[in-house]
């Protein structure tokens, strides 16, 4: 990092987890760079707090079965990050296409990877035209499966017992994921940093990307958006959205107002007015939902989730989770887990 702007890098160290989203990408030659990128930028802002990039809660590679550069549709190429190898390190393998009318043969080495992905019990996507790969390979027989309109009718003519959707970004059928790319790709990635990592990273990742659009299109991606994005007043909307980014970071309320442009006094005012809570309060209850999603969806101590979610220590998280849910973390865990929940 440039020492000039190493006043922007983390403040304190990554919190030490076990990776709870972990995606392997299998381009096929000619994919597409826009797909591709939606898809892993929303990976990355997820990964980490802010846009540090760390592979804390997210991890990617780009897989091949050799070392060469992978050709993009738009002629820049790629370099894989790893060769394949054992997909069950991964927790999906998503096949990544892009034009069909390219001269260069998808490899075999690939085909025989997502097979080898499917043996194993890992989920397998196909992303822009990924799903052809997998209806050649017979995985999507009798499946729903997510189209661009535009390849419909080739999905039809080429594989009969496909069932193309081209009104859905994301389709879900007998364990077989299929996106038709574009823009969908970040309904995707959505989905399954929501479904791995908690909504309260999935959100603070969708703020972060749509920040200059308008919240009818942020809630058209996301069917789970709250009352703090949905207001009149942007500095709202970009002060809860910058708490979203600092949930393990040490900062205050005063910090949040000044990066918004306004004074404490005037973003309390502003908080009261349009969310009838204090910013101190909003924030506890964004830290506290995350806290409450990882008590349920993770072993974590409850100091790791403690520090993960910017509490003092773990008596402090108890505390205000309690006051919250009205049981205290260890007990909710318990009772999940003597229900059989999982």
């Amino acid at each position: 990092m440039h020492t000039d702007f190493a006043y922007l890098g983390p403040a304190k160290p990554a919190p030490v987890v076990d990776t709870p989203l972990r995606v392997g990408i299998a381009p096929t030659p000619d994919f597409t760079l826009m797909s591709l990128s939606c898809f892993v930028e929303y990976l990355r802002l997820s990964a980490d707090e802010r846009d540090y990039s760390r592979q804390i809660y997210c991890a990617w590679d780009l897989l091949s079965h050799d070392e060469q550069p992978i050709p993009a549709s738009c002629g820049f190429e790629m370099l894989p990050t790893r060769r394949f190898g054992d997909p069950r390190d991964y927790d999906y393998i998503v096949v990544h296409g892009g034009i069909l009318h390219g001269t260069t043969p998808v490899p075999q080495a690939l085909r025989d990877y997502v097979v080898a992905a499917v043996g194993a019990g890992v989920p397998v996507v196909g992303l822009c035209t990924g799903q052809f790969v997998l209806a050649g390979l017979g995985l999507l027989d009798e499946r729903r499966c997510a189209v661009h309109f535009s390849m419909v009718e080739a999905l039809r003519q080429l594989h009969p017992r496909v069932i193309p959707v081209s009104d859905q970004p994301v389709v879900r059928d007998g364990g077989i994921i299929t996106c038709p790319g574009g823009l969908a790709s970040i309904n995707l990635a959505m989905q399954l940093v929501t479904e791995h990592c908690g909504r309260v990273r999935s959100d603070k990742t969708l703020h972060y990307l749509m920040a200059d659009r308008g919240f009818a299109e942020m809630q058209a991606l996301s069917d789970h958006a709250e009352v703090g994005l949905d207001c009149a007043d942007r500095r709202v909307v970009n002060a809860v959205g910058l708490m979203r980014q600092r949930l393990y970071e040490t900062a205050s309320v005063g910090d949040i107002a000044q990066a918004v442009g306004v004074s404490e006094r005037e973003l309390s005012r502003l908080f009261k007015e349009y969310l009838r809570l204090p910013p101190a309060e909003y924030w506890r209850q964004i830290r506290l939902k995350s806290a409450h999603w990882m008590v349920i969806n993770s072993n974590r101590s409850l100091t790791q989730i403690a520090y993960e979610c910017g509490f003092t220590d773990s008596s402090h998280l108890i505390h205000w989770f309690k006051r919250a849910y009205q049981v205290t973390p260890s007990r909710l865990r318990k009772l999940r887990k003597e229900m059989g929940a999982h």
